[in-house]
């Protein structure tokens, strides 16, 4: 039974655009040239920077790599730069990692590293209705559990509840990919993200983990904001 526990940015983001990405190249410039007067975050993880900037611009992110680079402490304190360009600041090497955009959603890879295959498994169908974030990510990840094995039928966990409620749908595709669909979910909510589950990665953002990815919601409780 599963159990759920180009575009140039000064010279430091490379920005890939390609078919399963499918923002154009100005929405791309659009997002991550934004420009931001000031970010400030205490000494955090590489992670909690990233969805602390995302809860203070309205920025979803998508992290498609995982490990301890995810986990690696920061302190951060950006003026008058661009979105791109405080990203970068949080993750430190330009030579290391790829930043792309799709739709609305900034998504992380690592470079010379495949991100997870689950992301491009294709479903035959997703339904779920309008629904709070957090359920609606349950019924994603129950989706891709039957899909992989049609003989499962319980399923056990529990999630956290948006605070205030977040509601996203309604959802009816077909032969979307997980990558797609969790872009779909994100970019319905009031600020989302979501990363590989990975043992010893945690974040102080209002997560519900299964053993294929975490989604966080920035609408809930976190931790106090590193200062």
């Amino acid at each position: 039974m599963p159990v759920r526990s180009g575009v140039r940015i000064g010279l430091a983001v490379l920005i890939l655009l390609a078919v399963q990405l499918p923002a154009e190249g100005g929405e791309a410039t659009t997002l991550l040239s934004r420009p931001i007067s000031h970010f400030s975050i205490g000494k955090t993880t590489v992670l909690d920077a990233l969805f602390w900037l995302g809860h203070d611009e309205g920025v979803c992110f998508g992290i498609e790599f995982s490990g301890n680079d995810l986990s690696r402490e920061v302190r951060v304190e950006a003026n008058q730069n661009t979105l791109g360009e405080v990203v970068q600041k949080i993750l430190g090497s330009a030579d290391t990692f790829q930043v792309l955009v799709s739709g609305k959603v900034v998504l992380i890879r690592k470079k010379g590293e495949k991100p997870p295959a689950w992301l491009d498994r294709r479903l035959p169908e997703f339904k779920s209705p309008r629904t709070e974030l957090m359920a609606a990510d349950n019924v994603l990840w129950m989706t891709l559990e039957r899909d992989m094995n049609p003989s499962l039928r319980g399923f056990a966990g529990d999630f956290p509840a948006t605070d205030p409620v977040d509601e996203v749908g309604p959802f009816r595709e077909q032969k979307r990919t997980v990558q797609q669909l969790l872009i779909n979910i994100v970019t319905g909510s009031r600020g989302a993200g979501w990363f590989p589950s990975t043992y010893g990665v945690r974040t102080s953002f209002p997560a519900a983990s299964n053993r294929f990815w975490t989604l966080v919601t920035y609408s809930g409780r976190t931790f106090a904001r590193p200062k």
